[in-house]
């Protein structure tokens, strides 16, 4: 019996523990979003880059008052997590001539801030 009890708790620790990483995430996020991203976007206003509020889900080139490069506007879609991965990895790559041109290489660091990104209700 204690052995099961064991090997249930293993089981099942993992799944415990995944809302404590994805606020672990979203924390880490913005404390990046912050370093990297500030200087241009806000979450409630736009700035030289869009406003980030509700970014996550939302169409792409939609944000209301912002005026979007032509090469951007060209992208149809929303802003998924794997787009927003694939931009924030390079989004010259993504949309060439776009106003964008911070690069975010390492993948834990882009998990974190689309992480934080979308906690911005």
């Amino acid at each position: 019996m204690r052995r099961s009890i064991f090997t249930i708790a293993m089981l099942a620790a993992p799944f415990a523990a995944a809302p404590a990483l994805a606020q672990t995430d979203a924390a880490t996020g913005q404390k990046l979003y912050t370093q990297k991203c500030a200087i241009c976007h806000a979450p409630n206003q736009n700035k030289i880059g869009p406003m980030h509020k509700g970014i996550v889900g939302k169409k792409i080139a939609s944000v209301p008052g912002y005026a979007y490069s032509a090469a951007l506007k060209k992208l149809q879609g929303t802003w998924t997590p794997a787009a927003l991965d694939k931009w924030l990895a390079n989004p010259q790559a993504v949309a060439k001539g776009s106003k964008m041109v911070l690069q975010v290489a390492d993948a834990n660091q882009r998990k974190a801030i689309i992480a934080y990104l979308a906690t911005l209700k």
